[in-house]
């Protein structure tokens, strides 16, 4: 599996279809953490939303930087073609771990805010649940699920829209107006942990979408 994950990301930077979501990321973190004064957590959630953005559009350039005759070929030599899903997901979830990284640390440099163990333990998780759910997004916009460039975006779009604004649908919509809602968040250790639900629920989404994506996949591979 590991082999299959370095091949996958080598193909992502040889492709360089990597570049458009990266400055996608950092252009909506840009704007909307710089020179923020507000809570710590409050920023996080709109670098986190930046992140869920920008992952679903990765995943589809990590799943769409090979042709279809180099899919066939590394179907062909992968033990399972379920392999082949799984080293989509966790490419791109590596990629997006660096991206957190920055999400995290930039609205500490560009803003001023009261920085607690708490608020980036917060922080870490809401980045990590937008992370996961963008990843299974991007499973499902993605070839071989959508074929056609248009169809995948707009798809991407409506998806994107739908997890963020949709109130009640867990994790994401939840999530983050408990981190931008009137009521403080518990900077405690319990409170910190409560967002863990979030992120394992981000997880069962991913693995949803994942058996969603493979399924759907060995029909029209």
């Amino acid at each position: 599996m590991s082999a299959l994950i370095r091949y996958t990301l080598a193909n992502l930077f040889v492709s360089q279809r990597f570049v458009p979501p990266t400055f996608l990321y950092l252009v909506l973190l840009t704007v909307l953490t710089s020179s923020d004064s507000g809570p710590l957590v409050t920023v996080y959630a709109a670098a986190s939303g930046s992140l869920l953005a920008a992952s679903v559009w990765i995943t589809v350039a990590v799943a769409n930087a090979e042709d279809p005759v180099s899919r066939w070929v590394l179907l062909a030599n992968a033990r399972r073609p379920a392999d082949v899903v799984i080293a989509t997901a966790a490419s791109a979830l590596l990629y997006q771990a660096a991206l957190s990284v920055i999400g995290l640390l930039y609205p500490l440099y560009s803003g001023r805010h009261t920085v607690t163990a708490s608020g980036l333990g917060i922080g870490a998780v809401a980045e990590l649940t937008c992370a996961l759910v963008g990843t299974g997004v991007g499973l499902l916009c993605a070839r071989p699920v959508i074929v056609r460039t248009g169809v995948s975006m707009l798809a991407g779009i409506a998806l994107v829209l739908a997890v963020l604004l949709v109130k009640g649908l867990p994790p994401v919509s939840p999530m983050l107006r408990r981190m931008t809602g009137g009521n403080p968040v518990d900077p405690t250790v319990p409170g910190v942990l409560s967002f863990v639900g979030f992120a394992i629920l981000g997880a069962a989404a991913l693995c949803g979408c994942g058996l969603v994506a493979h399924r759907l996949g060995r029909r029209r591979d």
